[in-house]
């Protein structure tokens, strides 16, 4: 074996550095940015857990200090526009609409911390749409209407736990267009 080939192997691998995984995370789908946030302190946790348990005896960072170096990498990173809420919303939209209501979609945007004002044009075209998304997967799903008060119900409570509007849920249902 080569002499560099040696001393390569005797380091020890190096951890990538916070902006270096932020920016690892982002190149394969889009993040919030409190998802983002919660990525990378999962992340640090698992290299401090590592570090500590390896014989290395280097200086922890404080966790107050990892907040801040995080939120300083999320500040960098919006200010050159690599990570966006408004670009993560239209994705998980577009990802989501073919087979969830514009309620469930909503109630996903807020659990990621997507602001509600950012959202808005977002929502209003999926409620316009909605009737017409319920309809489709429900014919794929079902196909036929239902002749027994058992199989109404079914056919209920399934469009409306993908978060459909009962409104639309009762139009589809019955038959009637929109």
């Amino acid at each position: 074996m080569s002499e560099l080939g040696s001393t390569v192997q005797k380091k020890k691998k190096q951890s990538p550095s916070l902006k270096a995984r932020a920016l690892r995370l982002l190149s394969m789908r889009e993040y919030s940015r409190k998802g983002l946030a919660a990525k990378l302190e999962e992340s640090a946790a698992r290299m401090l857990k590592l570090k500590t348990v390896g014989e290395d005896s280097e200086e922890i960072a404080p966790t107050n200090s990892l907040t801040s170096q995080i939120e300083a990498v999320l500040d960098d990173f919006e200010a050159r526009g690599w990570l966006s809420d408004e670009r993560f919303a239209e994705a998980l939209v577009r990802r989501r609409s073919e087979r969830f209501g514009t309620r469930k979609i909503q109630d996903e945007l807020t659990q990621a911390g997507v602001d509600s004002s950012k959202t808005v044009a977002l929502l209003k075209t999926l409620k316009e749409t909605e009737y017409q998304r319920a309809y489709e997967l429900w014919l794929r799903k079902f196909g036929a209407l239902p002749t027994e008060q058992k199989e109404r119900a079914r056919q209920y409570r399934f469009l409306a736990s993908k978060g459909f509007s009962s409104a639309v849920v009762s139009k589809v249902v019955a038959g009637r267009p929109d």
